[in-house]
């Protein structure tokens, strides 16, 4: 269930309104297209369930382009994000179609979901190998509360749902160790970064995308800090 290699153009059109985002982020995730820039696919690298060959130029270029904005973190509420659902009507919610997609096993299907999984996953964020299910959490990059305060503040429920369980790419839900993932928490790339630094460009790249892709903004300190990251490891 491997997605062709394709290209990310980033930034995206920011003039939609939040009822055309779900279907724009489909657009952008299936979209092949032309020209040259950081090349990015579904499938894994050493330590990540993507792989993407970043443009430090072109990156920049999508940071700059990010809106800056204070953060609006009042009325967040996790539930406002219908989560772990089975948008695509395969029998497996979101969090069981990540784990059979990122495992590196190759043995698991969706005749697997709803139980106990015996697989092969690497996290992202601290290098860790791990085999059984139970010792995963499926990881939203950008956080749901980050997302709430940058913009789906003003999304719809339906808009929101399709954040919270969107599957189109390898870099939007992540399989992550359940301890690097609580250490994350609900932090921005100011405030916390993995510990594996070998994967810090692409976590930087991921991120940009994440919030290019869905029209979300960023606060000062995370700008500043993606700009200094994308220098220092890209």
């Amino acid at each position: 269930m491997r997605a062709p290699r394709l290209l990310l153009v980033l930034p995206l059109l920011f003039a939609a309104g939040c009822a055309d985002l779900a279907d724009l982020a489909d657009d952008v995730a299936t979209t092949d297209a032309a020209g040259t820039g950081s090349e990015v696919s579904n499938e894994f690298s050493a330590t990540a369930p993507f792989t993407v060959t970043v443009d430090p130029a072109e990156l920049t270029a999508a940071i700059e382009a990010l809106e800056v904005a204070e953060e609006r973190d009042d009325g967040y509420d996790r539930s406002l994000f219908p989560h772990w659902k089975d948008d695509d009507g395969n029998g497996c919610d979101a969090r069981d179609d990540v784990l059979v997609e990122q495992d590196r096993s190759g043995a698991l299907t969706e005749a697997d979901c709803d139980d106990a999984m015996t697989g092969e996953w690497i996290s992202m964020y601290d290098g860790e190998t791990v085999t059984a299910s139970g010792d995963i959490d499926i990881d939203h990059f950008v956080p749901l509360k980050e997302a709430w305060g940058s913009g789906a503040v003003d999304w719809t429920t339906e808009d929101r749902q399709a954040y919270a369980n969107w599957q189109e790419n390898n870099w939007h839900l992540i399989a992550v160790t359940a301890s690097s993932n609580r250490s994350k928490s609900d932090q921005d790339p100011a405030e916390w970064m993995p510990t594996d630094e070998g994967v810090w460009c692409a976590y930087v790249w991921a991120w940009v995308a994440v919030k290019t892709e869905w029209h979300l903004s960023v606060d000062e300190a995370e700008k500043t800090a993606l700009l200094d990251y994308t220098a220092s490891s890209c």
